[in-house]
């Protein structure tokens, strides 16, 4: 077995590449299914019970619906409850990680868990979200789907034994592959993913390989699903240079009300957590607010992309032949229910995405300020859709801290990159502003504040400090054992230093290997073989030692990956100097870069 998985060990770029096209065709796949339960569920639910056809965008899976349903008022009340309620016994009794966005949790295991998610997330993560977005919640949908290939992408990498920069890439090419399908994004779904872990930064290591999954994915998908884009929008572009200085105010707009959303987000989750309420009772006490606020405006519930494909194309009660200052009024007064649902959903303890919600509220300020302008210059051609379909982007960029995941996704979503120039424009505006908060709490300044990247930025440096000029006399000795030594005194010797990994030399003061309490205690017969098996028998023989004229960067490098603290330094003839501590080679390092070379550890 083990020779058989040595074989399919990732080794270099290409096996990457490989795992990256595996991982998209399951996301690929895992999206099929996901919108296929989500659309007979949805279908069941707001037209059989509640009565509502609250329309589906152009290129969505949905079921036909017969015309003259009779609408159930008690129904869009007490289903978004129900549906809280569920998500929360779910999130409660099965998988804790189910609840929230679903990407925060994500980030956070890049950054802080070397890219390991538990291989129960995604399913329960796509029932709860199911649960929530069916009965009404207001969220998105691209959480679990990108739960689904980022749940896939770690499992691979952890049976392959893969290091934690291997994990961390296939984690993101798991989450590329899952929002390229769902939002038929093939380059967006890439973007959004390598640019999400960071505040001003990008992860360009996984780049390629979440470009392979996620256009892998996509073709999967839309093999299955239909090719079309998500949004039908006609013919949409800059008609008007005049126009730039409306969709500048746009972007300040979408800066200004982004900061309120995320105060508005932060808080009701707060508030949910200081409310002294069993946890499963949470999520149904927030479907009460939504289930309230729909009984007045039905249009949101769910993840409104119903209602945004009806505004792009001005049907029914968003025609722009009419009132465009009431329109106006429309699109703001939609614009801050959705904030308020959506915190109410999530914040509760609902399941759901944070992306979807994003685009709708941007993409009603868009059709605010749109409506605004036409109403103010009838003599300019004004494009109220381009304005919706920029506010999208900008809005996300701005809360996301992700410009060009924003802009890109749009017009992927669309089919058409006539949009990109006011897009850019309005997108870097509304991130420039907005650069001190974040709707996704998990995400850190950039790759120099990463956990993850931490001796990455810092390699260079100690790859230029030799151990000689560091530590030139004083190696430190205490945990030198003799390979004869029983396990039994190793124990006796390892609580009396507090040390649990140990170097291990001959008799005549050569270096054998090293030996870890940790990994020995893993044995389930170690009790009854301490007093039988000598360190020797043991130890790992074959883990390297270091000569003084090696550097410290080779020294942590070797540390990092075999998972032991400490490292034996030899001289020409073997002979065992005394050992680097992991914490020795960070003090080196703090020191070094500021005073130069050190004498001592």
């Amino acid at each position: 077995m083990a020779l058989w998985l040595d074989r399919f060990r990732i080794k270099d770029e290409k096996s990457i590449y490989f795992y990256s096209l595996i991982i998209g065709i399951v996301s690929g796949l895992g999206a099929v299914v996901f919108s296929y339960a989500l659309a007979y569920a949805e279908h069941f639910t707001f037209f059989e019970l509640m009565g509502l056809d609250l329309g589906h965008p152009a290129g969505e899976f949905h079921l036909e619906i017969l015309p003259d349903q009779i609408i159930n008022r008690w129904y869009i009340f007490f289903l978004p409850v129900l549906g809280g309620l569920l998500a929360g016994m779910v999130s409660h009794f099965l998988c804790s990680e189910a609840s929230g966005t679903g990407t925060d949790s994500m980030i956070h295991a890049f950054h802080h868990e070397e890219g390991r998610i538990s291989a129960k997330v995604p399913l329960y993560k796509a029932i709860a979200t199911i649960f929530t977005l069916a009965s009404g919640g207001s969220a998105g949908k691209e959480g679990p789907v990108s739960q689904i290939g980022a749940g896939f992408g770690s499992a691979v990498a952890q049976f392959l034994s893969a290091g934690a920069r291997a994990r961390r890439t296939l984690l993101l090419v798991g989450m590329a592959g899952g929002l390229g399908a769902i939002f038929r994004a093939p380059l967006g779904g890439a973007l959004t993913a390598v640019e999400a872990v960071y505040r001003e930064d990008f992860e360009s290591d996984s780049l390629v390989p979440a470009i392979i999954a996620s256009v892998t994915s996509y073709l999967i998908y839309t093999s299955i699903m239909g090719a079309e884009s998500i949004f039908d929008v006609g013919d949409v572009t800059l008609r008007d240079y005049r126009l730039l200085t409306a969709y500048l105010l746009l972007g300040f707009i979408c800066s200004f009300l982004g900061w309120f959303f995320i105060k508005i987000f932060e808080n009701t989750g707060k508030l949910f957590i200081k409310l002294k309420l069993h946890p499963v009772l949470k999520p149904a006490l927030g479907g009460v607010f939504v289930g309230a606020v729909a009984l007045l405006v039905p249009e949101i519930l769910g993840s409104g992309f119903g209602l945004m494909q009806d505004a792009l194309l001005g049907k029914g009660n968003y025609n722009y032949s009419g009132n465009l200052l009431e329109l106006a009024g429309i699109f703001i007064f939609i614009a801050f229910l959705k904030m308020l649902t959506t915190s109410f959903t999530i914040g509760s303890g609902g399941s759901g995405g944070i992306f979807g919600p994003s685009l709708f509220v941007g993409g009603m300020i868009g059709g605010f300020v749109g409506c605004i302008t036409a109403y103010l210059f009838p003599s300019i051609d004004v494009s109220i859709p381009s304005f919706i379909l920029v506010g999208m982007g900008s809005f996300y960029g701005g809360v996301a801290s992700a410009p060009i995941a924003g802009m890109i996704m749009v017009c992927d979503m669309i089919g058409s990159y006539a949009l990109l120039p006011p897009l850019m424009l309005v997108s870097i505006i509304s991130v420039t502003l907005s650069s001190k908060w974040s709707i996704y709490k998990g995400q850190v300044l950039n790759r120099f504040k990463s956990p993850a990247h931490y001796w990455d930025m810092n390699f260079d440096v100690l790859e230029s400090m030799p151990i000689s000029k560091n530590f030139r006399q004083n190696l430190r000795k205490e945990a030198i054992i003799n390979k004869h030594m029983l396990l039994a005194d190793l124990e006796k010797k390892s609580i009396k230093i507090h040390a649990s990994d140990f170097i291990v030399v001959n008799s005549d003061n050569t270096y054998h290997g090293v030996i870890s309490i940790r990994k020995i205690r893993l044995t389930h017969d170690y009790r009854d073989i301490q007093n039988l098996v000598t360190v020797g028998d043991v130890c790992e023989g074959s883990f390297p030692s270091l000569k003084m004229s090696d550097s410290l960067g080779e020294a942590l490098r070797i540390i990092s990956e075999r998972e032991m603290d400490k490292i034996a330094i030899v001289d020409d003839k073997n002979q065992t100097l005394g050992y680097l501590r992991y914490i020795d080679i960070v003090s080196a390092y703090r020191i070094g870069v500021k005073k130069g070379p050190i004498e001592s550890p």
